[in-house]
């Protein structure tokens, strides 16, 4: 019981999966949904909610990363070894396939002669490369004013990647510096600036899509997360944490879910109005509140529970093993079947549009799944074992402030 909270927890991979799962369901079922009656169109706006998916990531994150990082701050080679661990684990993947897409932008217009889209769309890819080698994609939709995702062909989804590495190159000097107690104070008052700063870029009617990407955007998520995890790293004994841990489930999946229908009803009919843009950041915030009662109710479900079979099941699992793969190449499949009609081609075969559109999206996720599993095991493992060089010795554990 010593430990509840630290280690690997199975199912911290089920949320993952979740998390996934989500993504997956906006990208490759609601961004293909033709619109139609009733039916369709309620559909493709409940999957299309899958985008906060990322924002499920990104709760996670936090937790896991500053856990990790309050667990190890008094042990030799600190930053070293944590910043080791996470480049063997994100940068393998992410390099290798911008050094492919590089390849093919650079390559492909002097090999053959293109049709005017995919031309467009190499030139478009050579013009971003600085930005995505330095992980400033999301920074780049700022300042370039990118105000469609398609400006930004196969990889407008790597914005994520880059506040998630924003977060880890600042996050770990934090949580050094600082005891536990003022770092929770840190991460609330992070919470409420990333809540306001949203909000007043939302009145100021800047680019939404930069408000979405940009880092200091997303920081209520990750350090709800965050906060999660320092809270059950007090003196306290474990059970009184896995009390603790039960009862914020329930109160974060309560209060949020509460506020999200309450702003919901407020603003019916009344989008991009003052009313809106008030509620809209503080309604993004209540989900990711939502996220940290689910993951909160992950961690202490009990072992033969409905919440415990979901997120521990082998399938859920399993997305989440392969999620960061997952995450990179689906929605390369995803533009490539938007861009390309590819819902018109198999309607030829199967006329129903939401049942075409079932098709399309399972073979992608197929595809996806095939091509993140090939990659985990033939080229990302391979890092992952190096991990190994970079573990903490044993240590005595931070005092608790």
């Amino acid at each position: 019981m010593k430990n509840a909270f630290r280690g690997h927890i199975p199912a911290l991979d089920g949320v993952r999966g979740l998390a996934i799962g989500l993504v997956l369901a906006v990208h490759l079922f609601s961004n293909l949904m033709p619109g139609g009656g009733f039916f369709h169109n309620a559909l493709k706006q409940l999957l299309s909610y899958g985008a906060l998916g990322v924002e499920v990531f990104f709760v996670l994150s936090g937790f896991l990363i500053t856990g990790i990082l309050y667990d190890t701050k008094t042990k030799a080679h600190f930053f070293k070894n944590f910043y080791m661990r996470r480049f063997l684990r994100i940068f393998p993947l992410y390099y290798g396939v911008l050094a492919l897409i590089a390849l093919v932008a650079f390559g492909l217009p002097q090999w053959v002669a293109l049709e005017p889209q995919t031309l467009k769309e190499m030139h478009n890819l050579q013009g971003i490369q600085g930005w995505l080698w330095s992980y400033g994609l999301n920074f780049y939709i700022w300042l370039r004013h990118i105000t469609d995702w398609a400006q930004l062909p196969y990889v407008s989804h790597f914005w994520s990647l880059c506040v998630e590495e924003h977060f880890y190159m600042f996050w770990p000097i934090v949580v050094f510096c600082l005891p536990r107690k003022p770092l929770i104070g840190v991460a609330m008052g992070l919470v409420a600036f990333s809540m306001f700063m949203r909000m007043g870029m939302y009145f100021a009617e800047l680019n939404p899509l930069a408000i979405y990407a940009l880092t200091f955007c997303r920081f209520d998520a990750l350090c709800l997360g965050g906060i999660l995890a320092l809270v059950v790293r007090s003196n306290h004994s474990a059970e009184h944490h896995l009390r603790w841990m039960r009862k914020a489930a329930l109160w974060l999946l309560g209060i949020g879910a509460l506020f999200v229908l309450l702003s919901f009803l407020l603003t019916w009919g009344q989008k991009d109005t003052p009313l809106w843009n008030f509620f809209r950041p503080l309604r993004e915030t209540a989900f990711n509140v939502v996220f940290a009662g689910i993951l909160a109710g992950a961690l202490v479900a009990k072992p033969h529970s409905l919440v415990a079979g979901f997120f521990c099941s082998t399938f859920m699992r399993f997305l989440g093993r392969y999620s960061y793969g997952l995450y990179v190449y689906h929605a390369m499949l995803a533009y490539y079947f938007v861009s390309r009609n590819t819902l018109e081609f198999v309607q030829q075969w199967v006329p129903h549009a939401l049942a075409a559109t079932l098709l399309l999206g399972s073979l992608g996720c197929a595809l996806s799944c095939a091509m993140a599993v090939l990659s985990y095991h033939i080229f990302e493992k391979h890092f992952l074992k190096l991990k190994s060089f970079f573990e903490a010795k044993p240590d005595k554990a931070p005092k608790a402030n």
